[in-house]
């Protein structure tokens, strides 16, 4: 019993919609355009905006179902008369872009059956877009031409479904008469450009850039920072080393990505050198703008040989925020004239790193630096940029700078940090409530000594945290090889390698430092202690070793 009712639902389903397709195609006989809904499937899972195409003549318009609210508001046109593939775009602002591509209908198809769809009969091809196989029905029932995807038509029929590697499907739901008889391809097409230009536009049209420096001079001429600053002035200080500018930035940074982007190039000085992107602190009575004026005026870390001012936070001083670590090249631009056999030299290197971490300090007004370290009187160019890309949820983290012993002052007198030979460094921070999954955001990099030194040999760095271990790593890069094109002016050695080969403690010539997240776990309210060990190496003839590390508290 339970079989013949089946049969009998099979058949009556099957006349229906043989009744219906017959139906379909006489209401659309004399249509002068056609509407089709098409709805999206991604394994089984219904996508819930749906694709309105709409045909007249020789045109079709893909545009979403869903009133498009937010910038860019995108759509696709085909035209099959001239071959072209339409696509315009309004952005913010009321900016219109357009670009235009040629598409082809029917190549590359193998006929693989007939099969019915919303009653109607199509013919099934298959072919395969970018290692894709795609399945495509279409009819030739209705007196239409139209596809959903401009890559996948067909020359004389309406595509009804669209199936890739048999999990995402688009498929036709409903087909009715186009109410509206007029054109519906648009009259303004804006700004005709590249379909690369095109899409990059669309891709970054809600990127929020802030130039923060251009081509900025950062040379050694003794510069003072001025007891007065103007918040729109680029300003050197330290010597001439460090460039200083007052930036507004986003006020909502909620949702965002933050990129630090630099390009940077030599104008004189031939050698590798550490640089350094930082944020000023300006919420305490005291700051590293202070410390600019005057090294002496801002709170010393006393270690067993000595004082170091501007190293570690306390109540009254925060420590400059580290964004980004990189170093510099060997003589980049200036020196590409050198030649060696098999290398061609970049133009500039570009430094890109995320600093999403460190959000919460990168909003409104803040004052933001450069550093890089040189003795030369035309040094380097630099240009600095900050995007904020949109982005969906995110954790934000709270920020505590505990230290940065990054000799930003060099060329104003500050002394190398020298302190690891005899000593930890301490950073002691007190919290008003427990917080769960801290982490610090550590940057760490050995320098000096020549072959023995620091720079060239392995040094295990560890971290405590209220006395007890948390970590002990070897901070090394072992792929300074990779980077020889950024090093023209690099010294090439009678056993084949050049200097900028060599591997270091974690950096390269040319290349950006990467931070280490190194969890903490739960912190309880109260005070608490950071301390950092490295065994740094004994002075070499006239050389030290030391390390240049940074530490902001995450949570």
């Amino acid at each position: 019993m339970r079989t013949k009712t089946l049969q009998l639902l099979s058949l009556f389903l099957c006349c229906n919609l043989a009744l219906n397709a017959q139906d379909l195609a006489k209401k659309l006989k004399n249509a002068k355009g056609i509407e089709v809904t098409y709805q999206t499937l991604y394994k089984g899972k219904v996508i819930p905006d749906e694709m309105i195409m709409r045909v007249k003549g020789d045109e079709v318009s893909l545009t979403s179902s869903t009133p498009q609210t937010e910038f860019p508001k995108t759509e696709s046109f085909l035209n099959y008369s001239s071959g072209k593939f339409y696509r315009r775009a309004v952005l913010s602002g009321g900016k219109v872009i357009s670009t235009i591509t040629l598409f082809k209908s029917g190549e590359g198809f193998k006929d693989i059956g007939k099969e019915k769809f919303l009653g109607l009969d199509c013919t099934l091809l298959r072919t395969s877009i970018n290692s894709n196989t795609i399945d495509v029905w279409y009819t030739t029932a209705i007196p239409f031409r139209g596809t959903p995807q401009a890559g996948v038509g067909v020359p004389d029929g309406l595509v009804l479904k669209i199936v890739r590697n048999g999990d995402m499907i688009q498929q036709a739901t409903s087909i009715v008469k186009l109410k509206d008889t007029a054109s519906i391809l648009p009259t303004n097409w804006g700004e005709e450009m590249d379909a690369s230009y095109y899409q990059y536009s669309i891709n970054n049209s809600n990127v929020i850039t802030v130039p923060v420096f251009l081509h900025q001079s950062i040379n050694f001429t003794g510069a003072k920072l001025p007891a007065e600053l103007n918040g729109a002035e680029v300003y050197n200080a330290g010597g001439g080393t460090i460039i200083l500018k007052k930036v507004k930035l986003p006020d909502n940074v909620k949702d965002r990505s933050i990129f630090a982007e630099v390009a940077q190039y030599s104008d004189g000085d031939a050698y590798d050198r550490t640089g350094s992107i930082f944020m000023i602190p300006v919420d305490k009575k005291l700051s590293f703008l202070d410390a600019m004026r005057d090294l002496k005026s801002v709170p010393s870390f006393k270690a067993k040989d000595g004082d170091y001012p501007a190293l570690v936070s306390d109540s009254t001083y925060d420590v400059p925020v580290e964004l980004m670590r990189f170093f510099t090249g060997f003589g980049v631009r200036k020196f590409n004239n050198n030649k060696v056999p098999g290398q061609n030299w970049v133009d500039s290197v570009l430094y890109k790193s995320e600093i999403t971490p460190l959000a919460e300090r990168l909003k409104g007004e803040v004052w933001i630096g450069a550093y890089i370290g040189n003795w030369d009187a035309k040094g380097h160019k630099l240009s600095l940029t900050l995007k904020y890309y949109p982005e969906g949820e995110r954790r934000a983290y709270h920020t505590i700078p505990l230290f940065n012993t990054l000799n930003y002052l060099e060329q104003a007198g500050q002394k190398y940090p020298l302190l690891f030979g005899s000593d930890s460094l301490r950073a002691t921070f007190t919290i008003e409530e427990p917080i769960k999954n801290a982490l610090l955001l550590y940057t760490t990099t050995g320098h000096g000594g020549w072959g023995n030194g620091d720079e060239f040999n392995q040094k295990p760095n560890s971290i405590f945290l209220d006395g007890q271990k948390v970590i002990t790593f070897i901070p090394w890069r072992d792929d300074c090889g990779t980077y020889r094109n950024w090093n023209p002016c690099s010294g090439n050695f009678s056993n084949g390698l050049s200097s900028s080969d060599l591997s270091r403690s974690n950096w390269c010539p040319g290349t950006v430092t990467n931070p280490e997240y190194i969890y903490l776990g739960d912190l309880s309210a109260g005070t608490h202690t950071i301390s950092v060990e490295i065994p740094q190496g004994a002075p070499e003839g006239g050389s030290n070793s030391y390390w240049c590390v940074s530490g902001t508290l995450l949570y």
